[in-house]
């Protein structure tokens, strides 16, 4: 059982039954467990406890956007199967952010009235950029001394374009990195298309040696007790599916203590590819599921690594608190959470409707960088059709689901997966993905092993 204000609680058949009925008995620990956590009518004191609950599950919702995608360029090294950008060869020229746009998109960043912001490279492969890349970094920390706003930067790339100049940059400057990395070579190298026709997975190994070898170095210049390694993303394909053993080993033996077990999209060249990449929900479940025992036995021997997107989700069942993990929020937070500044200057609700428009749907284009403010941005008609139709409880079957506080959807995928942005969400396999990961979370609290190993997770 759930409510809205993200309580739980596990009760027995026929104490629930009872709980149904109005016949739980008023003495016994369950009567007053329920009547604290609001499933039986509180007093006034305890609505307002569960009103802070309430808000503090979706504290992210009343802050502004705090996280800006800078895609920078289009170009890229690489033809990733699963792309959701369909991007342009290296030498292509007009597919770049010149100097002005950047500048325009740092100061409309800063318009935000959140006291935080994100700016994450994206593109193609941002690298190919770096001149603007560059400038952006040390414009924005110019524009926070006198914001003073908690300034993140984070670059997402291949690593492959990465030399050791432009890695002492990144480093000196604090950027995180996060890096697209799938598994092994028979895993990666079938996904992640080098353009030169060698293996990436040999390229992009080197490179996390070569970057992790640095971090260290630098960690220990500052006396920190952890050194901060990078991100790695994964990319679950058909591919992946037999391999989740050598998968999440070949992340351990890299140094990456995070994992995320991530499904396909319906996006770019993930779109055209489907047929010889794609998988049944059930299919993904069954390697989400291997993947997480694996997972849980390796910390239960005294190791560490997480799974992210479960952890995103115990923060809400754990924790009461808000990670502002965008695909695990309702509304989205699409606009008035995220927003994309593309290469040209367009301004996209997020990275997923920059995405929808190099397939030729400009739905998401909520304004210019050249023209418009941030509150113009907000106010369009768009962003209250997103936060509309990304609202659970706008959409059967969602309103009275018991995962409803830990959950959320994507109006751009649902459009371009669908073509309606109130699809029957329960039909979907994105909600049956969901469906599986919580039914698996919540039976996996209920031991005690787990659920201190899960707690860990938050902890760290």
């Amino acid at each position: 059982m759930t409510n809205d204000s993200g309580d739980w609680m596990f009760l027995k058949e026929k104490k629930f039954a009872n709980f149904l009925s109005g016949e739980i008995k008023k003495d016994g620990k369950e009567y007053q467990a329920l009547k604290q956590k609001g499933f039986i009518k509180p007093n006034n004191k305890t609505i307002t406890e569960l009103a802070g609950r309430y808000l503090n599950l979706n504290n992210s919702l009343t802050q502004g956007p705090t996280l800006f995608i800078f895609v920078i360029t289009l170009r890229c090294n690489h033809r990733c199967l699963y792309c959701q950008v369909t991007p342009e060869s290296p030498d292509k020229k007009g597919f770049d952010m010149d100097e002005p746009t950047a500048k325009r998109a740092v100061d409309l960043a800063f318009e935000t009235p959140s006291p935080y912001l994100r700016i994450e490279f994206q593109g193609g492969e941002p690298v190919l950029n770096w001149p603007i890349l560059k400038f952006i970094v040390k414009y924005a920390k110019e524009v926070n001394r006198g914001k003073n706003k908690d300034l993140k930067i984070s670059l997402v790339s291949n690593l492959t374009l990465i030399d050791k100049d432009k890695a002492k940059f990144l480093l000196d400057e604090g950027v995180q990195l996060s890096c697209s990395f799938d598994g092994p070579a028979k895993v990666h190298d079938r996904n992640r298309i080098y353009l030169k026709g060698k293996s990436s997975y040999q390229a992009v190994i080197q490179k996390i040696k070569e970057l992790q070898k640095e971090k260290e170095k630098k960690s220990r210049q500052n006396k920190e007790e952890r050194p901060d390694h990078f991100n790695a993303i994964l990319t679950v394909t058909k591919y992946s599916l037999p391999f989740y053993k050598e998968i999440v080993d070949e992340y351990m033996k890299r140094g990456f203590e995070r994992i995320a077990l991530r499904p396909l999209s319906p996006f770019g060249i993930e779109k055209k590819t489907v047929g010889l990449i794609g998988y049944s929900p059930d299919e993904f479940i069954d390697f989400y599921k291997k993947s997480m025992e694996y997972i849980l036995e390796i910390n239960k021997k005294g190791k560490k690594i997480t799974e992210i997107n479960s952890r995103y989700i115990l923060t809400k069942i754990l924790s009461n608190s808000d990670p502002n993990y965008y695909e695990m929020k309702s509304p989205c937070g699409a606009a008035f959470g995220q927003m994309a500044f593309n290469y040209d200057g367009d301004i996209y609700s997020c990275d997923e409707g920059r995405m929808a428009s190099r397939m030729g749907y400009e739905n998401f284009k909520l304004g210019e960088l050249k023209k418009d403010k941030l509150s113009d941005v907000i106010d369009h008609e768009m962003v209250k059709t997103i936060c509309l139709s990304s609202c659970l409880e706008n959409h059967a079957g969602c309103e009275n689901c018991a995962y409803k506080p830990y959950c959320g959807t994507c109006t751009v995928a649902n459009f371009l997966e669908y073509g309606t942005i109130f699809p029957q969400i329960t039909n979907t396999d994105k909600c049956k993905i969901n469906k599986a990961m919580f039914d698996y979370i919540f039976l996996k609290i209920k031991d005690k092993k787990n659920r201190a190993i899960f707690e860990d997770w938050l902890k760290n």
